[in-house]
């Protein structure tokens, strides 16, 4: 017997195994902001430093990406980001057209791109002695320089934070 792969098939078989994954305490990468492959959810609170995985807020920039394809993330339910917690409540973050600052400390490959691989324009959150907040946080990639993160959205409140994770099983 063939399995139906028209209406909601590949869908629902997607659904599932994100389902079992998330419920294991495992996540899936599909972009290139990091390594792709599969993430171990650790159970701790975020630090600077970490890698998180991160629900992105319901704002126009995402709606972008989302349209854009940044946030495929595979298996996923639902569009995710996998970045590195660069800057915490007190940090005092600098985006210019050389790049990133936490505290006035340059961020490697931090320089924000003009336009996306497709040539599509991008356009830098700019900001100037920014003092993250009590609830915000600074969302990098120090693995993909051309990574969709901070450099386009600007800080993010914390709760965003979905989970702490660590490279399980990765490949490029």
């Amino acid at each position: 017997m063939q399995q139906n792969e028209g209406f909601g098939g590949r869908a629902c078989s997607r659904a599932v195994v994100a389902l079992r994954c998330d419920r294991a305490g495992l996540r899936i990468n599909g972009t290139h902001s990091f390594p792709v492959g599969l993430y171990l959810v650790r159970r701790k609170r975020p630090e600077k430093g970490d890698l998180v995985f991160v629900n992105p807020p319901a704002l126009p920039i995402f709606a972008l990406a989302r349209e854009r394809g940044y946030l495929n993330v595979a298996y996923s339910a639902a569009p995710h980001l996998l970045k590195r917690l660069a800057g915490v409540a007190g940090d005092r973050v600098t985006i210019d057209s050389d790049g990133v600052q936490v505290n006035g400390i340059r961020l490697a490959n931090s320089a924000p791109c003009n336009c996306d691989g497709a040539g599509r324009p991008l356009q830098a959150c700019l900001l100037k002695d920014h003092i993250l907040g009590p609830d915000e946080v600074l969302l990098m990639s120090d693995y993909n320089p051309a990574s969709f993160d901070s450099r386009y959205f600007g800080p993010l409140q914390a709760t965003t934070i979905e989970s702490v994770i660590i490279p399980l099983l990765t490949w490029n």
